[in-house]
């Protein structure tokens, strides 16, 4: 071992992070993904996304009456 380095630092340069989270816009809920994807932009969780697409829907066929 050399002057100045220890295992510890070693160990703290081999960590890889198993999971990234974002926090969606709209419920404030938190997500994971694993570090090779990428959020979605804008940060909405798929539930939110499906909610807000059901809405959409909705009104559409609300107004088409």
């Amino acid at each position: 071992m050399t002057h100045g380095s220890s295992d510890t630092d070693l160990f703290a340069r081999q960590v890889l992070w198993a999971s990234v989270h974002w926090t969606c816009l709209v419920c404030g809920g938190v997500e994971e993904i694993s570090p090779e994807e990428e959020a979605p932009t804008p940060p909405i969780c798929p539930s939110c996304h499906r909610l807000a697409v059901a809405e959409a829907l909705a009104t559409l066929l609300a107004v088409r009456r």
